[in-house]
């Protein structure tokens, strides 16, 4: 019996911060894999969402939001190599924050352009914008600009048009073998899960006085004798003035911290947890 061609391809995220990357990819992939907020550096390291469907493997890849750069070289240095753009990755989705142009984009554009990737351009968050008619000359802008392969209005919070998306991507798929089983859905480990739940709870709830600027350290993850797991981690702050904010007033803070974190990863381990926090001060 002749086996069925198999596709599979990495594809890679980019934008400038705060464009909604992170979003797009949990709705991608149909599960929360990476997490979101309203602030500024949300994604502060690569993270894998992967999807099959029969015969084809997706392989979306969350980054950290670009920055922005005056300097062409700086800027390409900046893609090349903070993205680690490879041989393996044969498409790019670049978000645009609804119809912001990016002051770069025509230099990004032309460079994978020289670089034979597909390029899809995604304008995030439509259903923000209340005149719909501002869209189409936007994307013809786009277009007297920029080298593309298509651009592709889309809503990552209401999933409008993400199915279009999704449709132009798995016919751009390259022939490959599956690099995952299929029924993976992530790459990360489950500590790292953790420390992105705790510090997406930090980002979403605890508003601008609080550093985002953090290191999370999950040392310990010990089942006790009724089968629920006893987690113990370590917030290190940067300053220690930081540690009375993240505490509060009687620790009503890390009280909220502990509680919001703890439905989430009660959620992915499946089990009764007890989560301990400690906010400590290191320098870094």
């Amino acid at each position: 019996m002749k086996k069925k061609q198999k596709y599979c391809g990495e594809i890679l995220i980019i934008g400038n911060q705060n464009t909604g990357k992170s979003s797009l990819m949990n709705k991608l992939v149909e599960k929360k894999i990476s997490i979101t907020s309203k602030k500024r550096n949300t994604t502060q390291k690569k993270i894998l969402g992967i999807q099959t469907i029969k015969n084809y493997q997706f392989i979306y890849i969350d980054t950290p939001g670009l920055t922005r750069h005056n300097n062409k070289k700086k800027f390409l240095k900046n893609i090349y190599f903070n993205q680690k753009i490879n041989k393996k990755i044969k498409i790019i989705i670049f978000v645009l924050d609804k119809l912001l142009l990016e002051k770069n984009i025509q230099i990004i554009t032309n460079f994978f352009k020289k670089k034979k990737i597909i390029l899809l351009i995604v304008l995030n968050k439509i259903d923000k914008i209340k005149k719909k008619n501002i869209i189409l000359p936007f994307i013809k802008k786009i277009k007297e600009k920029c080298f593309f392969k298509e651009i592709i209005p889309i809503s990552s919070k209401t999933g409008e048009n993400i199915n279009i998306l999704k449709k132009i991507i798995k016919k751009n798929l390259p022939k490959n073998k599956h690099e995952f089983h299929k029924n993976k859905c992530e790459n990360s480990s489950t500590k790292f899960k953790i420390k992105e739940i705790i510090r997406e709870k930090i980002m979403r709830y605890f508003g601008d006085e609080l550093p985002y600027i953090i290191n999370i350290k999950i040392y310990s993850m010990i089942p006790n004798q009724y089968g629920e797991i006893i987690i113990k981690s370590n917030i290190y702050v940067k300053y220690a003035r930081q540690k009375k904010i993240f505490i509060g007033t009687k620790g009503n803070k890390i009280k909220l911290l502990s509680l919001l974190a703890r439905k989430d990863i009660k959620k992915i381990l499946k089990k009764n947890i007890h989560l301990y926090i400690w906010i400590k001060h290191k320098k870094f």
